[in-house]
């Protein structure tokens, strides 16, 4: 086991720069969520310090030893593909061990690491199969235990699960959170489903343009967004958000929201100052409350536990923002009710919220305020 220094690391294919000024301190033992939409650079990043991909720029440290130079193999790191790879004319038996037998490893030591292994992970009834007489799931563990029987210094993931149907992605995630309990090797796991990263990760880095956007916990990253881009991805639904202007009232700032003065948590500085108010879907609820709005919904889906409620939004609050993997339209919220008897069909329906919960950011630089 290791930690990992990435110092300034840039990344350029001649005018086209896809990371730029990279620069993480991950820790022995921890995972490492690189989570963005296609093209931000997580893939190019999990290939450099792979040493599949030359930096441009920057220097990488794996246990204190600097590898920036190095080939792969000689950076004692393991790195697990969306692509399974195994060989198709290999057992499992073999194909685990394969990596272990190029390196010149004993015999006896080979079939120790791989009879342990397969127990960890299940498959050590499968050791005779071939790739072929296995389920994607199965393949998925072989390809895991291939990098776990070479004991290295750390895990590389390129989106392993993305192969999986939806129920054994949700499997086989939790299975690879346990297994990185159980075995404490550091772990850099690369994907575009937020979900992933905020149920696997003990840190989030998130990437747009080959720039990181924010690094920290899942559950700070979900309450305390640095930005507009990373309020906008993180969670399911994405957070809603409105234009407005912050006023000023009896009890300090305010800004107006379907057709109402919203009190804020924010000083009476702001007073004038135009922002982007943020309110996560599930933050808003069914009945009377702090502030309340009525709403006739334009789309009512039911997820059997919740509902999820469409709703217009008044032309004054309508704002046009970059909410990669949000595809509402800017005139439209979602409402996440969680009690879905509450709303049983689609008619007319009484919301609120609690200000408490409204995110601001700044309408120019979409900064967090």
């Amino acid at each position: 086991m290791a930690g990992i220094h990435i110092e300034h690391v840039t990344k350029s294919y001649g005018q086209l720069t896809v990371l730029k000024d990279f620069s993480l301190d991950i820790a022995d033992g921890e995972f490492v969520v690189f989570v963005g939409p296609s093209g931000c650079g997580k893939s190019t990043m999990l290939k450099i310090l792979a040493g599949l991909e030359e930096a441009t720029t920057g220097t990488i440290r794996i246990g204190g030893r600097d590898v920036t130079d190095l080939a792969p193999g000689d950076r004692d790191i393991a790195m697990v593909f969306q692509n399974y790879a195994l060989y198709p004319h290999l057992t499992v038996r073999k194909n685990m061990g394969f990596g272990l037998k190029m390196r010149g490893t004993a015999p006896a030591e080979i079939d120790r690491r791989v009879t342990e292994t397969a127990k960890i992970l299940g498959v050590e009834h499968l050791l005779d199969r071939r790739p072929k007489a296995l389920s994607g799931g199965q393949r998925q563990r072989v390809a895991l235990g291939r990098a776990i029987v070479r004991e290295p210094q750390a895990f590389l993931m390129d989106e392993p699960l993305s192969n999986l149907d939806a129920k054994l992605r949700v499997h086989t995630r939790a299975e690879i959170s346990a297994l990185h309990k159980r075995l404490g090797v550091t772990t850099i796991y690369v994907t575009h489903d937020q979900i992933e990263a905020m149920t696997m990760a003990d840190r989030i880095v998130i990437m747009r343009d080959g720039v990181i956007q924010q690094i920290a916990s899942p559950d700070t990253m979900f309450r305390k967004p640095e930005n507009l881009f990373v309020a906008g991805f993180i969670g399911s639904p994405g957070m809603n958000f409105f234009k407005a202007t912050v006023g000023s009232g009896q009890g300090g700032a305010t800004v107006r929201l379907f057709g109402r003065d919203v009190p804020l948590h924010a000083p009476a500085s702001l007073s004038g100052r135009e922002v982007v108010v943020g309110l996560r879907p599930e933050h808003i609820v069914a009945g009377q409350g702090s502030v309340t709005f009525p709403v006739t919904p334009r789309l009512v889906e039911s997820l059997g536990s919740e509902k999820y409620v469409y709703v217009d939004v008044p032309p004054e609050n309508r704002v046009e923002v970059a909410r990669t993997g949000d595809d509402r339209r800017a005139d439209t919220i979602i409402a996440r009710l969680i009690n879905p008897e509450e709303h049983a069909g689609g008619g007319p329906l009484t919301l609120s919220f609690d200000p408490a919960r409204l995110h601001l950011f700044d309408a120019q630089t979409h900064v967090a305020i």
